[in-house]
């Protein structure tokens, strides 16, 4: 059974930026996860960016604010995929969403594509899984 968390959305979800509640719910030992639009009958399925690729980046003073995230905090972070019939798997790891799991708040930001030119918003998983 999967336990879901209530999160309160700091910072707006790109093309869901009237959503302020979501469900979050992780699988498969932390490596996926769902967020569930409140009011909406849409689920986003998440991926652990570090369980497939060496993945790092800068939390901006603003989000670290915004979500009241200091040097101890319980912080996730997932980026978005989608499962496409031709292309296999694609992840956005150019807009991580972080969440703080200690006060249930999130938000997710876009990375600037000159500072983080390994990054991508639509990547093949394949190019990172070993068959």
């Amino acid at each position: 059974m999967m336990k879901s968390q209530r999160f309160i959305v700091k910072s707006p979800i790109l093309g869901f930026e009237d959503v302020d509640e979501v469900e979050f719910a992780e699988v498969d030992d932390g490596a996926l996860a769902f967020l569930s639009m409140d009011k909406k009958e849409v689920e986003l399925l998440l991926v652990n960016p570090y369980k497939i690729r060496e993945y790092s980046f800068e939390v901006s003073a603003s989000i670290q604010t915004l979500l009241e995230i200091k040097a101890s905090s319980n912080v996730k972070v997932f980026c978005v995929f989608v499962r496409e019939k031709e292309n296999g798997i694609r992840v956005n790891f150019l807009a991580p969403i972080i969440l703080n799991c200690d006060n249930n708040t999130l938000a997710q930001v876009v990375l600037n594509k000159k500072e983080y030119p390994f990054f991508d918003v639509a990547e093949s998983i394949k190019d990172y899984i070993k068959e």
